[in-house]
């Protein structure tokens, strides 16, 4: 896009806006996450597993549900699901109760979410010191009221 294009954008000289400072803040986050999971011997997740191992944990949902949840094919999912199983991340297991199938974490499958959570923490608590107390109790207030999520 050329220069003289970008000046009759209205608005372009404000940018960036708020899409793009969340997707950067996402970004750092990522890293962190990456980072720890690297440290702690971790580092055959990457960012395309990220979606299995958030918050809330997929522990106990079935397959089917995983992927409406995650807004990807059945399919898709169903390769996921099956690399991190060969990796020792996650069983598959047909419930006794009721018939279906359900994912289950296994151990190691805890300690990415443990990592994850440790390394959210840190982020956290190094935002809060940037920010001061005050600000990002108020940030953190407003992203939830935004999103829903108390």
């Amino acid at each position: 896009m050329s220069s003289g294009r970008i000046k009759k954008i209205p608005g372009i000289r404000k940018a960036p806006y708020v899409g793009a400072l969340l997707r950067l803040a996402h970004q750092a986050a990522r890293s962190r996450l990456l980072q720890a999971l690297a440290e702690r011997g971790l580092d055959d997740i990457n960012e395309a597993y990220f979606g299995l191992f958030q918050y809330p944990p997929i522990d106990g949902m079935r397959p089917a549900d995983l992927a409406k949840h995650l807004g990807v094919s059945k399919q898709a999912l169903n390769h996921l699901l099956g690399r991190l199983e060969s990796l020792g991340y996650l069983q598959r297991r047909r419930e006794q109760k009721g018939g279906h199938t359900t994912v289950r974490l296994t151990e190691r499958g805890w300690l990415v979410v443990e990592s994850n959570v440790a390394a959210i923490r840190q982020l956290e608590a190094d935002w809060q010191r940037r920010l001061g107390k005050r600000r990002f109790t108020d940030f953190k207030a407003a992203l939830q009221e935004l999103t829903g999520v108390t």
